[in-house]
C-alpha cells in the first residue's frame, strides 16, 4: 500500500497551539478579538504512526484493509481540523513537488468534488476548499507522492490594541505631528517615492481626501461586499498621504491596494501569499504587510522568499501581542520587520520581541487618515511598518538599490539601549 507522503510527515503539528495574531493598530479601536487556540493534535500522522496502523493488521488481512485504515485515519483527521479555531474550516493549502502533479491536480480535483479556489504554478501551490471529508483524504493517499507539504489556512488579523501591560511603562509617548521629524523626512516631500510601486496588503483603501491625486490601483481578493475597514487607508496616508499637516513619508509613491482582510480585518494567509505574488506581478518595488498570524505557513513562506528572488523588498509588522515571537510573515527571514517605539524611542508596550527584529518606527500617538474624511490618532506597529515602507519608497527613489537598503536602514537608525530582539538597530531614519 501507498504511506503518507513526505510532506504528510512533516505537518504533523499543523495542529500546533496558535494564538491568533493581535496586530493592533489604534488606540481608539475599541473591538476586541480574543485569542483562540487550536487544538495540539496532529492532523496527520507522523510516519511511525501509519506504520503502526500497519503492523496492528492482522497478517491475513487484504492490503486493501490496510489502507482504509490510513484513510479513515485522514479523514478523521480532516473533519477534526474543520472543526478547529484559527484555521479556514474546510480549506488545505496543497504545495506539490512539481508544476505538473500540480497541474495533474488540476484535472481530476473537479471529479473528487474539490474546489480550486487559488492556484500558481510558481509555488506549485493550491489552496482548496473540500465538502467530503473522506474524498478529500482519497486524494491525499492515493496521490501521496506528489505532495511537498499540506497544510491549513490560517486566519491572519487586523484586530485591536491589546490592553496595556502595566509592568512595562513603554510606549508611553506619544508622536503625534512629530514622527515625520523624528525619523529625518524633511524639507519638500512632494516628489519622494516618485516612480516607486508601493503595494500595501490589508482592507483596501477608500476615497479620503488625504488620498486624493495619487496614483491608486485597487484589487479585491476578499470579494466580500462588505464595507472596507478604515485600516487600509491609515497605512495608505502614512506610506502616500497629501495631508498638508501629517501627510505620509513618500507622497509621490504609486499605490497597489490589495484588499487581503475583511471589514472586520479577517483575511488569510492564503490571501496574503496570493497578494504577495498578485505584488510582484504588478510590478511592486515595496509590499507593506501591516497584518499577521501567530501560524507559520508553508505557502505564505514560498510567496516571501519568491517576491525577495525579484529584487522585492517586503516589510511587515512585528505585531501587538506583547509576546516574544514575532508574527508571520515578518518572522521570516529577509523580511524587514518592524517593531515600535514611543517618542522617547522606548519600545512600545503591545509591541512583539523576537529573534531577528530587523528595525523599529513611530508607532505611538501617529496621526492618519482612517474611514471619512477626518485625521484620527493611532499606535501599533501597524503604523510603524507604514512608515517604514515609505522611508523605502523615497530612497528606492532616490536610486538606492535594493539589495543595498537594509543595510543602509541599520546602518542609520537611531540607536537604543534596548535589546536587539525589542528594537531591532534602533528607531528608523533617513540616511544621514
Amino acid at each position: 500500500m501507498k504511506t503518507l507522503p513526505k510532506a504528510l510527515l512533516t505537518v504533523s503539528v499543523i495542529f500546533c497551539a496558535l494564538a491568533l495574531g493581535t496586530l493592533g493598530w489604534l488606540a481608539l479601536q475599541t473591538t476586541d478579538i480574543k485569542d483562540k487556540a487550536m487544538a495540539q493534535t496532529p492532523v496527520f500522522p507522523p510516519k511511525r504512526m501509519v506504520k503502526e496502523v500497519e503492523k496492528s493488521e492482522e497478517p491475513s488481512m487484504p492490503s486493501i484493509e490496510s489502507g482504509e485504515s490510513v484513510q479513515n485515519e485522514l479523514t478523521k483527521r480532516l473533519t477534526d481540523l474543520a472543526a478547529a479555531e484559527g484555521v479556514v474550516k474546510g480549506e488545505l493549502v496543497l504545495t506539490f513537488d512539481s508544476p505538473e502533479t500540480l497541474n495533474a491536480f488540476r484535472i481530476r480535483a473537479g471529479l473528487e468534488g474539490i474546489e480550486i479556489l487559488y492556484s500558481d504554478a510558481r509555488l506549485k501551490v493550491a489552496r482548496v476548499r473540500y465538502r467530503d471529508a473522506a474524498k478529500m483524504a482519497k486524494e491525499l493517499r492515493e496521490y501521496s507522492d506528489d505532495y511537498d507539504n499540506i497544510g491549513a489556512n490560517y486566519f491572519a488579523y487586523v484586530p485591536g490594541t491589546p490592553k496595556k501591560d502595566r509592568a512595562n511603562a513603554g510606549g508611553s509617548v506619544p508622536f503625534e505631528s512629530s514622527a515625520l521629524d523624528a525619523i529625518g523626512a524633511l524639507g519638500d516631500r512632494s516628489r519622494w517615492g516618485a516612480g516607486i510601486k508601493v503595494a500595501v496588503l490589508d482592507t483596501g483603501v477608500t476615497a479620503h481626501p488625504t488620498l486624493q491625486g495619487i496614483k491608486i490601483t485597487h484589487t479585491d481578493l476578499v470579494k466580500d461586499g462588505q464595507p472596507f475597514h478604515g485600516h487600509g487607508n491609515a497605512m495608505t496616508s502614512l506610506i502616500a498621504g497629501r495631508d498638508p499637516q501629517n501627510g505620509g513619508v513618500s507622497p509621490a509613491s504609486e499605490i497597489l491596494d490589495i484588499r487581503v482582510a475583511d471589514s472586520t480585518g479577517k483575511g488569510n494567509t492564503a490571501y496574503v501569499s496570493q497578494g504577495i505574488m498578485q505584488a510582484v506581478d504588478s510590478g511592486a518595488r515595496v509590499i507593506s504587510i501591516s497584518l499577521g498570524s501567530n501560524a507559520d505557513s508553508t505557502m505564505l513562506g514560498n510567496a516571501v522568499a519568491y517576491a525577495r528572488s525579484r529584487g522585492v523588498i517586503v516589510v511587515a509588522a512585528a505585531g501587538n501581542e506583547q509576546e516574544t515571537q514575532l508574527a508571520y510573515p515578518a518572522a521570516y527571514s529577509g523580511v524587514i520587520s518592524v517593531a515600535a517605539v514611543d517618542a522617547n524611542g522606548q519600545q512600545a508596550y503591545f509591541s512583539n520581541s523576537g529573534d531577528n527584529l530587523f528595525i523599529s518606527a513611530p508607532g505611538v500617538g501617529i496621526i492618519h487618515a482612517y474611514s471619512g474624511d477626518g485625521m484620527v490618532i493611532g499606535s501599533g506597529t501597524s503604523q510603524a511598518t507604514a512608515i517604514t515602507a515609505g522611508v523605502i519608497s523615497s530612497m528606492l527613489s532616490r536610486n538606492y538599490s535594493s539589495a543595498n537598503i537594509p543595510q543602509i536602514l541599520q546602518n542609520n537608525a537611531i540607536k537604543s539601549n534596548a535589546p536587539l530582539n525589542q528594537v531591532g538597530a534602533g528607531m528608523i531614519h533617513f540616511p544621514r
